[in-house]
């Protein structure tokens, strides 16, 4: 049985965030619709102008009562637990959650760490996926609290499977970015590329999430087998989320990590569909551009302006190079394509 807890918090009483809310809400979605997760077993948690709810207890509460009903079942159990807002770096394995009062309360906060502890420690779960997107930045005057109760102590004998995925680095910031419509962009092919994905609506969002909502529709998906494992999303988000970022002009490294052979969990299956592009280059220069394959072969050249997206059908894996064939002080730029059936973005 799948079960889940979903934050997300806009209404912070400075510093307010846009895209949170409706990440929650995107993920929490993809859980009921093809995450396994019935709406009886997810608790989505978003915050409002009108209150102050998203303040700790209420999600204690939501947990325990996940975690007593869990016990209870002798299937496999699975926890997905997902977090978008403002966060703090602690340690390298910690991150604080802040919750809707900070930063007027500074230690309005919940520690990722211990939440995950308290997970795996439940005697509920097989499987817990753990999601934050928010920033790492370093804060030593901040702890995070821990879950009320006995959290620290092991129930039972079940050790779960654990999958760890951060929007971004340790010490390093999260964004949320303007997501432009697929029919606005200049792609020849734009009016025939299909329904537009999550990343490709038109409203401002965190670029981790939008990325990993598209990731188990079936970008990440590499191998075309039909399945997405822990282990093929964490290769699908270290080789190409943050070219993802790039596309919005972010630096951004988003990290996964797996626990006690977290990488077998199966997430999810999805249809074999081919992309009818894996590779997007959007052009910041107006000149003559030669794109060179694996074999420093020419597999594209033509004149581009700022602001041109180039879509390739099938491009193959390996080693690339763009080339300015108009400006020789400007030195190629070199990217790898991981896979034919996944897409990387690339600007130059």
């Amino acid at each position: 049985m799948n079960y889940a807890i979903v934050i997300g918090i806009d209404h912070y009483e400075k510093k307010p965030l846009s895209g949170a809310v409706a990440d929650a809400k995107a993920f929490a979605d993809w859980l009921e619709t093809k995450g396994g997760v019935q709406k009886d077993n997810l608790k989505l948690f978003v915050s409002n102008s009108e209150d102050m709810l998203v303040s700790g207890p209420e999600i204690d509460i939501a947990i325990d009562k996940i975690n007593r009903v869990a016990r209870n079942n002798n299937e496999t159990n699975r926890l997905y637990f997902y977090f978008s807002g403002h966060g703090i770096g602690v340690t390298f394995d910690n991150t604080a959650l802040c919750l809707r009062l900070w930063p007027a309360l500074i230690n309005h906060c919940i520690s990722g760490l211990d939440y995950r502890t308290w997970f795996t420690n439940a005697g509920a779960f097989d499987e817990v996926l753990i999601f934050f997107d928010c920033c790492r930045e370093h804060d030593t005057l901040i702890k995070g609290n821990s879950p009320a109760g006995s959290w620290n102590l092991p129930i039972g004998n079940r050790n779960p499977r654990v999958l760890i995925c951060n929007s971004t680095a340790y010490g390093k910031l999260s964004y949320e970015v303007i997501l432009d419509p697929v029919t606005e962009n200049n792609s020849p092919d734009a009016e025939t590329a299909g329904l537009p994905k999550e990343s490709e609506s038109d409203k401002k969002r965190g670029a981790f999430t939008t990325f990993l909502i598209d990731s188990l529709n079936g970008d990440a998906d590499s191998d075309g087998t039909g399945q997405i494992t822990a282990l093929a999303l964490k290769d699908h988000i270290r080789n190409n989320f943050k070219s993802h970022a790039e596309k919005f002009k972010k630096t951004q490294d988003a990290a996964a990590d797996t626990l006690n052979g977290g990488d077998q969990i199966l997430i999810c299956t999805v249809p074999v569909i081919l992309p009818e592009f894996n590779c997007e280059i959007t052009f910041e220069r107006n000149s003559n551009i030669t794109l060179y394959g694996p074999d420093f072969e020419s597999v594209w050249q033509g004149d581009v302006v700022v602001g041109q997206v180039l879509k390739l059908p099938q491009l193959a894996k390996g080693f690339h190079q763009l080339k300015d064939n108009l400006d020789t002080t400007v030195p190629p730029k070199t990217f790898i394509n991981y896979s034919p059936k996944t897409i990387s973005y690339e600007r130059f």
